[in-house]
């Protein structure tokens, strides 16, 4: 008898192998509302897995010891099941194939017990997924309403009430604003059963929706559940501490949260998650306005997150929307593409829109960098040789010293090393190692030239460059041939262009650069006073007309859109007293701009494609006519592009090409974010 069900027991322990792995190893993201099954068919959505399922091998095996046991037990006479264990060995093959996310081969295996087994004693856990895989296939309605109807049922055991009412969970999860019924299912699932790995999650994603709905007490309690819940895996217990602090972070000390938090590092037992520690510390100091200790704390969780990709991504993030706020872009976008580059899954939620930011931000940082490159280039130009013996003087110095550090630090790091080598034991010790210990003397002469005698090789060793190996220039009349001195002033001097043509250029390509970012502050990131700052400091530099027209109205616009009438009206007065012809001054002055709003839709589409019609039968004239009063009456809505492209063509055929690159160029600088403006941009640099 033993001999017979032994495959069926193997194929169970595999499956308990596998569901173990499952509830142990999955990475959640704390960050958000767990889902109530921590199951990697969710890993579509996962910052930190691909696709293939936690546990894959072990439920493999266990679909085939099922279907064995199947093949080889299986007593059908007259169309009826002899072998009472048969419904086990289709139960498991369900399950197996429901966790390596084959849902409709496993609804086929539950259907067929409720089928064929509609007595059988597991007839209800067999309901419950049947239902839960429907819910996985798209089919929500229909699995809620059974596990809905099973509630009914005064027949479920414990176990099977507890599986039903987090089934139920699971099926609201797909649904929108439903937070109060996923409570109130959760809190049936703990009075069914309130031990185990699925109460304490199920606790925990209590505590979460409490949050959600801004009942704090509740959520106190929730997790404190979790933490006295017996048999819940420690993971839920840790971060439950930690949950509880991030629900008081605002209201009480920081000194004794961190005390807190400081504790729980010391636990021996609390190693593996140190990275978490770490990083609730950076929320801590981030909460009490410390940024910089925030910053360190956050970097080292990323140190301490060599495996845990996820928590990784977190922190980056973090770091990303500090320097964010703080406004340094340039580094918001480097943490951002070190999360990106980190994580293994493209398609999910968080990397799909972080990467929707760091996009919007590579246009900015470029036009940082060539800024910052642009006036470092003019302003080196500007100096006479004093100036420019002294400023870079100071560079070398800066330079040596930073080498000296970082050689020292190199010392410092061979040193630790050799002590945790002498401390690994007799066998391993380096000097008792004879093929270690030579090279490690190699590595070592070859690093610090310890092969000198004299005595002050430790000293000069420091300020020796770093990169041993000088690159080799050859100079167009074969003069020189010396290899590059970076710490000699001539070398750096000689190098500064005061050519008038090559200045001249650096400057208009630096005041466009001030310009596109003055727009992109306003447009892009709606930062309405770094705008001011970058479009006052162009104007400071006299650029061009065509730049200071621009700068002029983006100023009067946004002055006008922050209520300060006064400073409106300054660069308002300055369009009409400076350029009184020009097209941003009749809109600076026009009085009767309306908003475009989504009832004027239809109106707007009419009015474009009159004009439109009216330029494809070449009547020029009369386009003209109606496209200047609709470029009057959408100047300040989102159309105002699009007219003005299509007055341009109009243009194009009345006054000619020159006319028409003209007005391309004012698109391109008065809409620098739009289609339209690449447009203009593309067909400016074709011809």
């Amino acid at each position: 008898m033993v001999t017979k069900y032994n495959v069926l027991y193997n194929g169970k322990v595999a499956y308990e192998k596998g569901l173990e792995k499952v509830e142990s190893t999955y990475n959640d993201d704390f960050t958000n509302v767990l889902p109530i099954e921590p199951f990697s068919f969710y890993a579509e959505e996962r910052d930190d897995e691909d696709t293939e399922p936690i546990g894959q091998s072990d439920f493999e095996r266990a679909e085939e010891k099922a279907v064995k046991a199947i093949q080889k037990h299986s007593m059908l006479i007259d169309g009826e099941e002899r072998n009472s264990q048969i419904d086990e060995a289709y139960l498991l093959l369900g399950k197996s194939r429901y966790y390596t996310k084959r849902f409709t081969p496993a609804l086929e295996s539950f259907e067929y017990i409720i089928k064929n087994y509609p007595s059988a004693s597991l007839i209800y856990e067999t309901v419950v997924w049947r239902a839960k895989s429907n819910i996985h296939t798209g089919n929500v309605n229909f699995g809620k309403k059974a596990l809905l109807r099973l509630l009914t049922s005064s027949r479920l055991t414990d176990e099977v009430r507890q599986q039903t009412e987090l089934g139920v969970v699971m099926a609201y999860e797909k649904t929108p604003d439903s937070i109060e019924q996923r409570i109130a299912h959760l809190e049936a699932s703990l009075e069914a059963v309130d031990k185990g790995t699925m109460a304490s999650r199920a606790a925990f994603v209590l505590g979460q929706l409490y949050r959600e709905v801004g009942d704090i007490e509740s959520s106190d309690e929730s997790f404190d559940r979790v933490i006295e819940t017996k048999k819940g895996l420690y993971k839920y217990k840790l971060q439950s501490k930690l949950e509880k602090i991030n629900n008081h972070i605002e209201d009480y000390s920081t000194q004794e949260f961190l005390d807190e938090v400081n504790h729980l590092i010391f636990i021996r037992k609390n190693r593996p998650y140190l990275n978490k520690l770490l990083f609730q510390k950076g929320l801590i100091y981030e909460n009490a306005d410390s940024i910089q200790l925030a910053k360190s704390y956050y970097t080292q969780s990323i140190e301490k997150s060599e495996k845990d990709i996820h928590q990784k991504m977190i922190a980056y993030e973090q770091l990303g929307d500090i320097s964010y706020g703080e406004k340094e872009y340039k580094s918001a976008k480097s943490y951002y593409d070190s999360l990106i580059d980190v994580s293994k899954n493209e398609k999910s939620n968080r990397v799909i829109r972080i990467k929707r930011k760091s996009n919007s931000l590579e246009k900015i940082v470029t036009t940082i960098e060539a800024a910052n490159t642009n006036d470092s280039l003019l302003k080196i130009a500007s100096f006479n040789d004093a100036q420019a013996n002294a400023f870079f003087q100071d560079y070398i110095d800066e330079l040596k010293l930073a080498e000296k550090n970082e050689r020292i630090k190199q010392l410092k790091a061979l040193a630790a090393q050799n002590k945790l080598t002498n401390n690994a034991g007799a066998d391993g010790w380096y000097f008792y190692n004879n093929k270690v210990r030579a090279e490690g003397k190699a590595e070592f002469q070859k690093k610090w030239k310890a092969s000198r005698r004299d005595g002050n090789w430790f000293a000069s060793s420091l300020f020796t460059s770093i990169g041993s190996a000088k690159t080799e220039t050859e100079a167009k009349d074969s003069v020189q041939s010396t290899s590059v001195n970076k710490y000699d002033v001539v070398y750096y001097t000689s190098q500064i262009n005061k050519d008038p043509k090559f200045l001249d250029s650096i400057t208009q390509i630096r005041n466009l650069n001030y310009y596109e970012l003055g727009n992109a502050y306003y447009s892009q990131l709606k930062e309405k006073d770094l705008a001011i700052e970058k479009l006052k400091q162009l104007i400071a530099f006299n650029p061009s007309d065509d730049l200071k027209i621009g700068a002029y109205y983006r100023l009067y616009k946004i002055y006008k859109e922050t209520g300060d009438e006064l400073n409106a009206n300054v660069y308002q007065q300055k369009l009409q007293k400076e350029y009184p012809k020009s097209s941003f001054t009749k809109l600076a002055t026009n009085t009767d701009d309306i908003a475009v709003d989504d009832e004027a839709e239809n109106e707007y589409i009419k009015c474009y494609e009159t004009i439109y019609d009216l330029y494809t039968l070449n009547s020029f004239d009369a386009a003209l006519e109606e496209i200047n009063l609709a470029k009057v009456k959408y100047a300040d809505t989102d159309l105002a592009p699009k007219y003005a492209l299509l007055h341009a063509y109009i243009m194009a055929k009345l006054e000619g090409k020159e006319v028409f690159k003209e007005l391309l160029a004012e698109i391109k600088l008065r809409y620098p974010n739009t289609e339209e403006a690449k447009k203009a941009l593309e067909f400016l640099n074709n011809n």
